[in-house]
């Protein structure tokens, strides 16, 4: 082999190692974990927020991320932490900002308090409020910056702080059944936004070993098999469960690019073949499946939070069957989205949720209610009466007539869907099937004396 030839396949081989080098390089994972709990009396002191922070540090190591720990820090320490953080994310792969202790809301934004802060709102007007928590307390819009700015490929926020404290009541009215909780943050490209409970709500301390959504928070963590964004729907759903509804988990999300898996892949198995089942036969849900009590997924319903008490009957009708249940909470969402459509005159985000209400309604209807029960046609004809009242709001006048369709054909002693077909009618032009259908909603025979009214009107104005 001449020299040429020896020295070109050595490059090729030089190249070679470095290509498989640089696949087998573990790209790099950093997380600041903080955790205040020594507050003094007029903030109030945590139980847990220490062996949150502790626990969380703990678990982030054994995933292989270099943790940087701080417990019961000041402003000026907590800048000094962010600061040295922000030094690592370089070209990171996954960098994890935890936080567990007291945190609130000024003027639309999220504030950390720090130990030992001197933020006394007490002694502030509504002009210095502001200001007053930018110099004494930490701005949480600051680490999602400084994160985003290194350009790090998944950076993730964990606020555990939406804890009761007396700093959180309003100066002003001085109420003191405002206890707390952090407002709605959207997150930059390629970051996740994860808050212990929903917006403007404030979550348990716990009562054991640590609280209770960095509880469940760890236990999925350490799942092999779990995507980043299962990991945070496994804990919203196991604090739901444990708190019996009254606390649900919030993330805001805008991750891109391929599933992170924090504790690897699931090993794999060699499984045995399913069961036989017999043809009808209706094979049940595993009995791990979290489920809640018909009161926990009724006062999801009354809260308004329709994706969460949709997804709740679901588990519940997967596991044990279509059932009387659901009728109850999917009635509340109704009246819930006729409140949000009150006075609106067009497209609106209030419209445009009422409409997805609607929607995942009309989707529980048909999981979640037996065929032949009592309350489905009239459930379902009100479904369709009121997403017909979005459509029309929205601009979709033709749509709206087949959804009051539907609605009349399975309610059809019922006014209110007549009369709004014959608003529908009136938008597309149909003057004579208007006329019609505001003629018949004003007949006695409906026992509805507002529909009759309003279908006169509506008579009295188009002669």
């Amino acid at each position: 082999m001449n020299s040429c030839l020896r020295l070109a396949l050595l490059v090729i081989l030089g190249l070679a190692l470095t290509g498989v080098a640089a696949e087998t390089k573990i790209t790099p994972r950093a997380a600041l974990v903080i955790g205040n709990a020594k507050y003094e009396a007029s903030v109030g002191p945590l139980r847990n927020a220490v062996s949150d922070a502790k626990a969380v540090a703990k678990t982030l190591r054994g995933l292989g991320f270099a943790v940087i720990e701080e417990h019961n820090v000041s402003r000026d320490e907590l800048l000094k932490a962010v600061a040295e953080f922000r030094g690592k994310l370089r070209d990171t792969q996954v960098a994890i900002f935890y936080y567990a202790g007291h945190g609130i809301s000024v003027a639309g934004s999220n504030y950390l308090i720090p130990v030992k802060s001197g933020y006394t709102p007490d002694a502030a007007d509504a002009a210095s409020l502001h200001m007053l928590a930018e110099t004494k307390l930490f701005n949480a819009e600051q680490v999602v910056a400084e994160m985003s700015a290194a350009g790090g490929r998944c950076n993730l926020v964990i606020l555990d702080a939406c804890r009761s404290t007396p700093v959180a009541r309003n100066p002003q009215t001085r109420d003191l059944t405002i206890s707390g909780g952090l407002a709605e943050m959207k997150p930059p490209a390629g970051s996740l936004i994860a808050f212990a409970t929903d917006a403007g709500r404030t979550a348990q301390d716990g009562t054991g070993a640590n609280g209770l959504y960095t509880e469940e928070l760890l236990k999925h963590l350490r799942t092999p098999g779990l995507t980043i964004e299962q990991v945070f729907k496994r804990t919203r759903a196991d604090v739901m469960l444990r708190s019996d509804g009254t606390q649900i988990p919030a993330e805001y999300s805008r991750l891109v690019g391929e599933d992170i898996y924090l504790a690897g892949l699931a090993p794999v198995s060699v499984q045995p073949p399913p069961p036989a089942v017999v043809v009808g036969e209706r094979v049940p849900r595993a009995s791990v499946v979290p489920l809640l009590t018909p009161e926990a997924i009724h006062k999801l319903a009354a809260a308004g939070r329709a994706e969460d008490c949709v997804e709740a009957l679901k588990l519940t009708s997967a596991s044990r069957g279509p059932g009387d249940f659901a009728a109850a909470p999917l009635d509340t969402l109704l009246e819930l989205a006729k409140e949000d459509l009150k006075d609106a005159s067009g497209p609106s985000p209030k419209v445009e949720g009422a409409m997805q209400t609607c929607v995942l309604v009309l989707e529980a209807l048909g999981d979640c209610l037996p065929p032949g029960h009592a309350q489905r046609a009239a459930l379902t004809a009100k479904a369709q009466n009121r997403r017909g009242d979005c459509l029309l709001l929205l601009g979709r006048a033709a749509d709206a007539l087949t959804a009051y369709n539907i609605a009349i054909r399975l309610a059809p002693n019922d006014a209110y869907p007549i009369f709004n077909r014959g608003r529908a009618h009136r938008v597309l032009g149909h003057t004579d099937e208007a006329k019609a259908d505001f003629t018949m909603a004003s007949n006695s025979k409906f026992n509805q004396p507002k529909a009759r009214q309003l279908a006169l009107a509506a008579l009295a104005g188009a002669e």
